[in-house]
């Protein structure tokens, strides 16, 4: 054969590889063994750290944990099972639940997917990817995305990779998709921040609300199709309540600054917005899916006030920084049911005396 006739040939075989290589289908990831340990509706103390979390400075009486699947502000050095094992443990109790903080609505410059050259502000900085849009003003280094983007949602979680993808993640160390690292972490599930982003896209995307609920729904289905049992809490965006498939697709819903916190750091939040807050997130409870608040306080007596309301709708509350940076605090809950109108008019009583808010 003469050289030019094997040069055709080898690259005709080279064609067909290729072409194989783009349409095969690639192996899944693997499935994982079933989650086991306590039911989400189990925790009475919950807690929630970002920055600086350390398994021995965690309060043994908190049963649920969030923190971030980054050991540091980086976002590359990610925690493995072992050490995930170590904020699970518990001397003398039951291994608590440890979910990893998600930011689905945003994306982060300390993540381990992040191009330093998509927010550069040079000639040569790379064209930043379709799904990527403005920084959050009120968060450095968190960028708003296009969460309905197929780029993004690829970043997030990609069920049926081509075989490219695998190969390229296999063997060149690409980056697997998000949810897979924490997967493959052992965490007992994913804490998801920015679902209310939906919100900031409804004036020019107008389906945007139900895109995320979809968003969700897709994100849980694939997580329990590789991990069964694998645990899916919401962080805000309390009004994907609205949508039945969503609320089958988590396991519970976390809200900040319920009371407290919206205009003002300590200011009591309108009335009607938090009325409005509280009926969306009955539907969980309606739906035996438990309720998570955190309120940013420092005040004593408005911590007082939010445990007895919070208590007296069947939310649990924690207190934290803004910052997220600190250990969790321990709080006992007060949770009792709630009040029914009497069915006649009560006696006067006696009087009495009166008694005396992550991101990384």
């Amino acid at each position: 054969m003469t050289t030019p006739r094997r040069t055709i040939v080898l690259a005709l075989l080279l064609a067909v590889v290729g072409l194989w290589a783009v349409v095969a289908p690639a192996p899944k990831p693997a499935p994982l063994a079933a989650r086991q340990g306590p039911l989400l509706n189990s925790a009475r103390v919950w807690g929630y750290q970002l920055q600086g979390a350390r398994a021995d400075y965690i309060d043994p009486s908190i049963d649920l944990l969030v923190i971030d699947h980054a050991r540091d502000t980086s976002g590359t050095n990610l925690l493995s099972a072992a050490g995930v094992d170590a904020f699970r443990a518990r001397a003398g109790r039951s291994p608590r639940i440890v979910l990893a903080y998600m930011s689905i609505g945003e994306a982060e410059t300390y993540r381990y997917y992040w191009s330093k050259s998509w927010s550069a502000k040079t000639s040569t900085a790379a064209r930043p990817p379709s799904w990527l849009a403005r920084e959050n003003t009120d968060w450095k280094g968190n960028y708003l995305v296009r969460f309905w983007d197929p780029g993004w949602q690829k970043l997030i979680l990609d069920p049926q990779p081509s075989f490219i993808d695998a190969l390229r993640r296999r063997w060149f160390s690409a980056a697997r998709p998000y949810l897979d690292t924490i997967l493959d972490a052992g965490f007992d599930g994913v804490y998801l921040d920015r679902v209310d982003v939906f919100g900031e896209w409804e004036k020019t995307r107008p389906g945007a609300e139900a895109e995320m609920a979809a968003f969700v729904e897709r994100l849980a289905a694939y997580a329990r199709t590789r991990k069964p049992g694998f645990l899916v809490m919401a962080q805000n965006g309390e009004e994907l309540a609205a949508h039945a498939p969503f609320r089958q697709a988590i396991d519970g819903m976390a809200k900040e600054d319920l009371l407290f916190g919206v205009a003002a750091a300590e200011r009591a939040n309108d009335r009607d917005e938090t009325d409005r807050s509280i009926e969306f997130l009955q539907m969980l409870k309606a739906d035996g899916k438990p309720v998570f608040v955190v309120e940013y306080l420092s005040d004593a007596a408005k911590r007082a006030q939010a445990v007895t309301r919070l208590g007296a709708l069947g939310f649990l509350v924690t207190f934290a920084q803004r910052e997220l940076n600190r250990a969790p605090e321990p709080v006992q809950p007060s949770i009792q049911p709630l009040p029914q109108p009497p069915s006649r008019p009560s006696p006067p009583a006696s009087p009495k005396p009166a008694t005396p808010r992550p991101q990384p």
